[in-house]
């Protein structure tokens, strides 16, 4: 069941893909005037660590998010949905987070919880294991197999007629 007018699906994935657009050109931008920030600051070699670690923690965020777009605009202007390029997009996302995964296990976060009626509570360092970043990585490894078997059917079945 299509709960969606035929023309409304397009022109919702395109204010989607805007919208991941959007957010990528706010991760860049703020890294960017973060970088900006920091080279002010004058803190000596410490500083090249934390930029490319923000370097690479941005790049790690903006690409999945730019290769989605991809994704999306080619289903819905080619109509390519099962093809290789497909499959290595998806590949790609999981690829992605699963960096992200293990960066969060080797690079110590910072952690300041908010109690209850505005009290801020101890702060821990540490690594951290992000149970949402890996299911998402999970979940894009087993779509990019999906993508994969469905391309392969869809080769047959080509081959077939």
């Amino acid at each position: 069941m299509n709960q969606f007018p035929e023309g409304k699906m397009p022109l919702l994935l395109r204010l989607i893909c805007s919208i991941l657009i959007a957010i990528s050109f706010f991760f860049v931008l703020s890294l960017v005037t973060g970088i900006v920030a920091l080279s002010d600051a004058q803190m000596g070699s410490d500083i090249f660590i934390f930029i490319l670690n923000h370097l690479i923690t941005a790049s790690i965020t903006v690409v999945p998010l730019l290769v989605f777009v991809r994704l999306v605009h080619a289903v819905t202007v080619s109509k390519e949905f099962f093809s290789k390029k497909q499959s290595q997009r998806m590949l790609t996302i999981a690829i992605c987070f699963a960096i992200r995964v293990v960066l969060d296990l080797l690079a110590p976060s910072i952690e300041v919880p908010a109690l209850p009626n505005g009290a801020v509570g101890p702060m821990s360092v540490g690594p951290s294991l992000n149970f949402t970043t890996l299911a998402i990585s999970l979940m894009f490894f087993a779509l990019a197999g999906v993508f994969e078997y469905g391309r392969k059917l869809q080769e047959d079945s080509d081959n077939i007629l």
